[in-house]
């Protein structure tokens, strides 16, 4: 089920850590790249791995901006979205929320929302009044579930991550680590062409994620407030119960590209 990507922001914070409690403005994406040693990056992807260790629960403000190159749009959307790990060990339940809103808007009208329970992922679609809902891919013993780029945000070791995508550290300055990302296998490169993560340089862990679809489109998520170990109700992330007019649908068996693409006059 591919549509597991559609959650990236809620991929995303459960390897934020402290990332975003720095206040250094946020890097342009993507910088001008420049030869790094490889032996620092593995440094800074094993402390990135170190850190997910201790991720439980955390709180994040987001903006995800959105170029679409066929209609030459530009779309910028800001929300929140939270994260919890639910249990100890191969049991263990991630748990997240997401809700995106156009900006200017009122902060009532919801442009996108996701509900991760663990088992189910449920995307709210208020243009049809319909909540759809995806069973989520159970990994293979010890791992997590390999779907797509955001896995490498989301608990992959550092080893594996080297091994599915080509890693390259492009540049590094006073507060940020560029780290350059290309797709090996043919899954992967449907998804994307090319992707820059940065991360905070006093922690290894992200700041922004970019990423190119190959019809050129892009997408660019910035976490520009995080808030760690936040106390969050479970009950926040039960699965949602259907408005009145609204409809609870099976998803698609051949969903969308499993990471977030635009969303603009192009999916209408």
């Amino acid at each position: 089920m591919r549509s597991y990507g559609l959650v990236l922001p809620a991929l995303l914070l459960a390897s934020l850590a402290a990332s975003a409690q720095q206040t250094q403005q946020a890097p342009a994406t993507p910088p001008a790249a420049a030869p790094a040693d490889d032996k620092a990056l593995d440094g800074y992807l094993q402390k990135w791995e170190g850190a997910m260790k201790d991720v439980t629960s955390l709180g994040a403000q987001l903006v995800r901006i959105d170029k679409d190159r066929t209609f030459n749009t530009v779309q910028k959307l800001a929300g929140e979205a939270y994260y919890m790990k639910a249990g100890t060990g191969p049991t263990a339940l991630n748990l997240a929320l997401l809700e995106m809103r156009l900006e200017g808007r009122d902060k009532k009208e919801i442009k996108e929302k996701f509900i991760c329970t663990g088992t189910y992922i449920y995307q709210f679609l208020p243009d049809q009044k319909e909540i759809r809902y995806y069973e989520m891919p159970k990994p293979k013993p010890g791992q997590v579930a390999e779907d797509n780029l955001l896995s490498l945000l989301f608990g992959m070791k550092a080893d594996d991550a080297k091994r599915r995508y080509s890693l390259k550290m492009a540049k590094e300055d006073q507060h940020y680590i560029y780290v350059d990302i290309a797709p090996r296998s043919a899954a992967d490169k449907a998804d994307f062409q090319r992707a820059r993560l940065v991360l905070n340089k006093g922690n290894s862990l992200p700041r922004q994620l970019w990423f190119e679809h190959a019809n050129g489109n892009e997408v660019m998520w910035d976490i520009p407030n995080l808030r760690t170990d936040v106390k969050l109700d479970r009950k926040v992330f039960d699965a949602p119960k259907t408005p009145p007019g609204w409809k609870l649908v099976p998803g698609d068996k051949n969903p969308p590209p499993r990471t977030v693409r635009p969303s603009g006059p192009a999916d209408k």
